[in-house]
């Protein structure tokens, strides 16, 4: 038997080449879409022994799938139970057996962007490796399932709903150690019970007024569950998630309105609060209430809070922004202000003096989001609950250094 390495750019024009050349084949493969050979196989439908195609993970075309119902030797794999994820593509002419066997899944990825590897065997069925693959793949093919309407339906309902999570795979964010080891106080290292200890206790208890926290959260979550756009709120309310409404006046009974970021009852932004708040208002409206938030929201929100700073050469910064986003999403957004940022950063393992809005969601939201105290399932205790659903936000107690 005769064994040649294929490259990847390789790997298509052989199957392609052998597709047009043999007299039967079998193939059974982990994932396919649609490419090249898989158009050239399917106008050569008719050599198929078997056919055979997996779904784990749902990274098979739906396409694909229903295209392969037509032909009598396709089967599928169910995404169920044990991963199956085989590549191999076999040839018969006459007693001579050819196979591409290697890493190379029939997709247009593999057949034109990965890095991949494989080999073509050229041998006859007298030689063991290639009569067992045979073997493997008419016994992969009698345990698969036919390409039914209703398999088809259920299949492509959830590859859609699935789109975001295999993006989601596609991504390596930026974890990196804190500047201090063994603080036990680093987000990354945090389990949720962790976290608890960690966000009801603090070097500093006065300054940290954790009911307080609390309450400001609720009267955020409060305002925004009306539905009202930001702009045509009371002009109180308004500076209240703003954290513009002073120092004195943050402090009332029973609440301090100035934690999670006091940003001064003066200057471009409270002014804004005040004045103008049609672009802030704007800005909110690109975060939703609830569900997901992407990296895109966060995006679209940054330009558009810059954009209400564009008159005159104002600028607005990173504290007045994530003040924003941390009353209308505490579950997912903390306030970097002045008196948390170094702490607060040291423990992300990020400098404090370049983080800013531009990179706020790589550094310091998507490291968070993977971290298990963030992922931990909502308690169905109800004061664990409440911290839960402000559990981004609430790190502010834990770094908050008072000046």
């Amino acid at each position: 038997m005769d064994v040649r390495f294929l490259s990847g750019e390789q790997t298509q024009s052989t199957l392609v080449g052998l597709v047009e050349s043999c007299e039967s084949m079998q193939w059974a493969v982990a994932w396919a879409t649609e490419n090249a050979a898989f158009e050239k196989a399917m106008k050569h439908g008719e050599k198929f022994e078997h056919f055979v195609i997996g779904t784990h993970l749902f990274q098979t075309h739906p396409n694909v799938l229903e295209r392969a119902a037509t032909l009598e030797s396709a089967a599928v794999v169910p995404p169920t139970g044990d991963l199956f994820h085989p590549k191999v593509y076999l040839f018969r002419n006459g007693h001579r057996i050819r196979g591409v066997v290697g890493s190379p899944n029939l997709t247009q990825a593999a057949m034109s962007r990965n890095v991949e590897a494989s080999v073509l065997l050229d041998g006859s069925d007298g030689d063991a490796a290639l009569t067992d693959l045979c073997s493997f793949v008419a016994d992969a093919w009698n345990e698969a399932e036919a390409i039914t309407p209703a398999f088809l339906y259920r299949y492509r309902h959830q590859f859609e709903a699935k789109t975001a999570a295999r993006e989601e795979l596609t991504k390596f964010a930026d974890v990196r150690q804190p500047a201090k080891l063994n603080t036990k106080r680093a987000p990354h290292d945090m389990n949720w019970a962790d976290y608890l200890v960690q966000v009801r206790s603090s070097a500093h208890p006065s300054a940290h007024l954790f009911k307080e926290r609390l309450q400001v959260l609720k009267d955020a979550r409060r305002l925004f569950a009306t539905g009202t756009p930001y702009a045509k709120w009371a002009e109180a309310d308004r500076k209240l998630v703003a954290g513009t409404l002073g120092r004195k006046k943050s402090q009332q009974p029973g609440v301090d309105y100035g934690l999670f970021g006091s940003m001064g009852a003066s200057g471009t932004f409270a002014n804004l609060v005040i004045d103008d708040p049609a672009g802030l208002s704007d800005a909110l409206d690109c975060i939703p209430l609830l569900g997901v938030v992407t990296q895109g929201d966060y995006d679209h929100y940054r330009k558009t809070f810059l954009a209400a700073f564009d008159q005159g050469g104002r600028v607005g910064g990173l504290p007045p922004a994530t003040r924003l986003l941390a009353m209308k999403r505490p579950d997912v957004f903390v306030c970097v202000d002045s008196a948390n940022r170094k702490d607060l950063c040291e423990n992300f393992g990020v400098s404090h003096s370049t983080t800013d809005l531009e990179n706020y969601w790589q550094r310091i939201v998507e490291p968070m989001h993977g971290d298990a105290w963030w992922r931990h399932p909502q308690p169905t205790k109800a004061t664990d609950a409440e911290i839960w659903l402000g559990r981004a936000a609430l790190l502010d107690a834990i770094y908050y250094t008072p000046r």
